[in-house]
This record gives C-alpha cells, structure tokens and sequence, in this order.
C-alpha cells in the first residue's frame, strides 16, 4: 500500500512540475507569425505585443474572444493602437506578461553579388495589409507588387505575402505581369538571383527589428522609425520618439505613414540610417555625410502643418472606419468627417461623434449631453 501511495505521489509531482513547465512565465519569446496564434478565437488565449512586451488579455475585462473596443487586437502588435489610449499604462500595468516579441524576418544571408534570399516565413510578412510592402513569389522568384496589388489583393484574392506560382500559372498574362515586376530576390531551395548592381554600388546598413525597438526616442535619446523597410532617424523631428500624440520612435510606422498626406515630403527631408533585415537593400546614392537632405527649400517639412483641417470623404475613410461605421451606426446620418490633428472625426446627426487614428483603429466616442 505504501508504494502505490509513493507511486501516486511522484505522479502528481511530476503532473505538477510538467504544468508548470507549460505555464508562461514571462521568460517566452514570440514572433509575429507566432504570436498570430494567440487570437482569442476558437478557444484560444489571447496574447497581444505593446512596445515589444507580450502581454495577456484572455480573461482582462473588456476583452471577449481577442477584441476589445470592436477591435480584433489579439495576436497581433498593438503598439500603435495603446499610443493613442490614454488609460494604456495603467490597462497594461494590470495585465499579465508573458513573454518579449523578437524580429523573424531576417533573410538567408548570400554574398553581396547575389539579391536577397527569402524563405516563405519571410516571404509572409510582405502581406501588403494598410499600404505595407507586398511580395510574390512566382516560380522561385521574389516580386515586388506593392504599387500593382492593392494592399496585396489582385482580383479578390490575398496574394501578397504568398508563393502565387499555381495562381499565375492559370494565367493567360501572367508572363507579361511578370516582366514589369522588380525584382527583390529568390525563394529558398531556388537559384540566387545575381544582383545587377552588386559590383558598383554600396548600400545602406542592415538594421534589425531589435535595434529599431531599442532607438524610442525616450528622453531625448535616438529616436528610429521604419517605413515601407527602410529606417529612418527621427530624433531632431519628433520630441522623444512622439508625433501627434503617437508614439512612433521605435516602431514600424508604415500603415501610419500611408494614411498621411505629406508623408513623402517627410521622408525625404529625413537621414536614412538602414534597411530593415529582411528588406531588400537600399542603395547610398547621397553624401554619406548628410544622408536624406536636400537643397529644395520646397521639402523642407513642418511638423505643424503636417496634418490640415479638412473635410473628408466617407469614400476616402481607411476601410477600417467604414467597416466600423457599418457594423454600429448604420442607422444615423453621417452630418461631417474630418481630418483634424492627425485624427478622423466623424460626426453624426445626433451629436455623436467617433474618434479614429490614421490607421482606421478606433479611439472614443462621444456624446452630447
């Protein structure tokens, strides 16, 4: 009798021990693709990622099935998204953490004479979604189709971020489609892609998601951003890494940067530090000692008159709003939107009015007492 006491006993010990060994403790690491997989759906836990903390949001109130605020935030970042709340330290300082978000989108390395290699996890993270980068891959050959695939999409169908060999080999023009595309690399297993420009031109760093993350901008230290895959520094233009209230320093600010009417001019009036690991490289075309400035007073950038005033569209609204609008308010009358501080405004004919970033995420409502 008592061996099979001490029998059960060890069992339970270990049954213990394997639990905890299951259990987050704060030490996990998660990629993009892998936190993906914590989306609240179908059962699962509901993890989110916040300035590179994973946190978890499965049983936090005003949470159901991942989303909060009709947002579907779970598995995904929602860096941007808490910048703009104004209770966000306080909700995450409630919440669970349960790990660090770390970068997977680092290439195959190959010699310089050669384009880069990407395997199809790389491949998946140039979807396209809000105006981001958007790659095929067609017979082992990487294109870029970010300015001909609207937000990765071509005929109803996501294919941004996807190995489209099937898709266009049932295609009359595929070939011809295929001949106006860039280059950007190969496929692992596939042949390298000699890089035409290899023996005569220099290119910019290679900067990894970590390094960005690291570079905030808080308390006036370096402030980096990534857009579109090349990194930016940002330091002498936004105050400790924030702009419009948002803190960007330190993040991809691609689907924030598409939203905005002047962001190219921006762009061009900033020092290029990098190319973000991943994407393809950028060429050094400019005085290394002055990277990303110019003589045309025309571009000169402030940041004031970044964002007007102005009525806007309900056509031109990022489909994130209109999708919103459409699930809640479909019974009253839009009376005015507008674009005012870097924010969407929407007014109905009831003095309630929406609040949304530029990346169509919700902020407040209001009403009139």
């Amino acid at each position: 009798m008592r061996k099979v006491l001490l029998f059960i006993a060890v069992l339970m010990v270990s049954l213990t021990l394997a639990a905890c060994n299951n259990t987050p403790d704060g030490n996990q690491t998660f990629t993009l693709e892998e936190l993906a997989q914590y989306n609240g759906q179908n059962g699962a836990k509901a993890y989110i990622a916040v300035d590179g903390v994973v946190y978890d949001v499965t049983n936090a109130d005003g949470w159901n099935n991942g989303s909060h605020q009709g947002m579907l935030l779970a598995g995904t970042d929602a860096t941007a998204v808490f910048a703009t709340s104004p209770h966000s330290a306080a909700t995450l300082n409630e919440l669970p953490k349960v790990g660090t978000l770390v970068s997977n989108t680092a290439s195959v390395n190959t010699p310089n004479s050669y384009l880069p290699v990407f395997t199809l996890n790389d491949l998946a993270n140039y979807t396209g979604a809000n105006g981001s980068l958007a790659y095929i891959a067609v017979d082992g050959v990487v294109y870029d189709v970010t300015n001909v695939f609207s937000n990765g999409k071509h005929q109803g169908m996501q294919l941004g971020g996807t190995d489209a060999t099937a898709i266009f080999a049932q295609s009359p023009h595929s070939q011809s489609l295929l001949n106006s595309l860039p280059i950007v690399g190969s496929l692992e297993g596939y042949d390298p892609i000699t890089d035409p420009n290899a023996t005569n031109t220099t290119y910019y760093p290679v900067i990894s998601m970590a390094t960005v993350e690291a570079n905030t901008g808080a308390n006036g230290s370096t402030a980096y951003i990534v857009v579109g895959g090349v990194v930016y520094d940002v330091t002498n233009v936004f105050s400790n890494g924030k702009h419009q209230g948002m803190q960007l320093g330190g993040t991809d600010a691609t689907a924030i940067f598409a939203q905005s009417p002047h962001s190219q001019s921006l762009l061009n009036s900033l020092p290029i530090v990098g190319t973000l690991e991943g994407a393809p490289l950028l060429p050094n075309t400019q005085n290394p000692t002055t990277p990303g400035s110019g003589d045309d007073d025309d571009d000169d950038y402030e940041d004031e008159d970044e964002y007007e005033d102005d009525d806007v569209a309900y056509a031109n609204l990022p489909q994130a709003i209109q999708d919103y609008i459409e699930a809640h308010y479909t019974n009253l009358t839009i009376h005015e939107i507008e674009l005012e501080h870097g924010y969407y405004e929407i007014e109905f004919s009831n003095d309630t009015e929406l609040k949304f970033d530029l990346n169509g995420q919700f902020i407040s409502v209001e009403y009139d007492d």
